[in-house]
């Protein structure tokens, strides 16, 4: 039986700031000196060619979301459209980047913070930060999914304020001469750019996963999925825009936003910057606090998983043992590994729930129109597997073994459950 309405505590606020929060977090932050430095002003295009991928991707999302009330996402729709196996691995996988984007971001707060001293370059202390903010975000979420909500609309709007003071003031000293030459060593680096701004675009597939505790969720989560990745495309190429017209020393910086504010607005603008920045950070790791173990409960319902990490805390009403799980490998895995390591990772890994979604969106359609659905047939679900597998080809091999070596890991806890008996807490 589907949960009543006061038992589905996130509205369309609530679900729009968790696709915004997640999309937006430490990227456009850290990521405009490096687009810069192998685009120079076209850097601009990688965010806009990239949105513009991913806008097909986030269509079959939204789709397919439309369909479903529980929790699960890519899973659910893999599952049906494929198999139990297909889904499972899918479902897993969905699971595994968001604890890998969630110890990515999480390392990137003591780097921003760099801006101020040296000190918090120390490794010791990026690494002690990302774990503070992991455990208190993942107790936060393990103590109520209303708490945690209300958390993730917080830093949402908290980390937009800066962005587009930023985009307003530098677009308003824009300097014109700084577009020439546009592209100075030519488009050959644009498959690199997109690699990396590939990484800023994740997160609109989180939205649908906490869709068994969210109001109206056929209607509400593929609303917010498009309006998110809608919103986070303009803010990119917004601040993107203004960077490259405002500050000569981008290309490269690794705090490039803190640097631009510094020189528009000096010191107090670079420290709200600086501010906004880690305010973003913290701001992403409550939306991975809040969404990601609810994969792991959509696997436990169907029993791919221990049944455990689908049950509810008996005074917090959260999936709290699945909420500590995921906490404590992400912390473990911030700990254990770099930012740009994870990221590389966790772009290639993401590729297995955007290509399972698109292809399963025609396959869902066989069992009738669902709420929502995209014209023009398998025209819109082809683009969106063309545009992950180009995405995705633009990484290494190093990072495609880790993928298959985190995909067999899953596939042999699956072998080893005995039970396959659902549980069936959502109809």
């Amino acid at each position: 039986m589907a949960q009543e309405h006061s038992q589905r505590p996130l509205t369309f606020l609530d679900m729009t700031c968790v696709g915004v929060n997640a999309i937006v977090g430490s990227s456009i932050f850290l990521f405009p000196g490096k687009l810069a430095a192998f685009l120079g002003p076209a850097s601009v295009l990688s965010f806009a060619f990239t949105g513009l991928l991913l806008s097909s991707v986030a269509l079959c999302f939204a789709e397919a979301a439309s369909r479903y009330e529980r929790p699960g996402g890519a899973y659910l729709y893999t599952r049906d459209a494929f198999g139990d196996w297909a889904g499972y691995g899918v479902g897993w996988m969905c699971w595994v980047t968001q604890i890998l984007s969630w110890a990515a971001v999480a390392n990137g707060i003591a780097v921003y913070l760099g801006y101020f001293g040296p000190l918090f370059t120390q490794k010791w202390l990026v690494k002690a930060v990302a774990a503070s903010v992991i455990l208190l975000m993942g107790t936060i979420n393990y103590r109520g999914v209303k708490m945690g909500a209300w958390t993730s609309d917080f830093f949402t709007m908290a980390k937009l304020v800066p962005l587009l003071l930023f985009a307003a003031v530098g677009l308003a000293r824009f300097d014109a001469s700084a577009l020439h030459p546009f592209a100075p060593t030519g488009l050959r680096s644009m498959g690199p750019a997109c690699f990396l701004a590939y990484f800023a675009f994740q997160g609109f597939e989180s939205i649908p996963v906490p869709a068994g505790e969210a109001q109206n969720p056929q209607r509400n989560v593929p609303l917010a999925v498009i309006f998110s990745m809608a919103l986070a495309t303009v803010l990119y190429m917004l601040v993107q825009l203004a960077a490259v017209g405002s500050y000569p020393g981008l290309a490269g910086s690794e705090r490039p936003l803190a640097e631009a504010a510094a020189r528009l607005l000096g010191p107090v603008g670079a420290s709200v910057i600086v501010a906004g920045a880690v305010l973003s950070m913290i701001g992403y790791n409550a939306g991975c606090a809040l969404g990601s173990p609810r994969y792991l409960v959509a696997l436990a319902q169907d029993a791919h998983l221990p049944p455990s990490l689908g049950a509810l805390h008996e005074r917090f009403g959260t999936p709290s043992k699945a909420v500590a799980w995921t906490a404590g490998l992400s912390l473990l895995a911030a700990v254990l590994v770099d930012f740009g390591k994870l990221v590389d990772v966790t772009n290639i890994v993401v590729c297995a729930q955007y290509l399972a979604t698109c292809a399963a969106v025609p396959l869902l359609r066989r069992g009738g129109a669902g709420p929502f659905q995209i014209p023009g047939g398998a025209l819109v679900p082809s683009l969106g597997v063309a545009a992950t597998l180009w995405l995705g080809a633009q990484g290494g091999l190093a990072e495609i073994a880790w993928t298959l070596g985190f995909l067999s890991f899953g596939l042999i806890l699956k072998l080893a459950m005995k039970s396959r008996v659902p549980t069936e807490v959502y109809s």
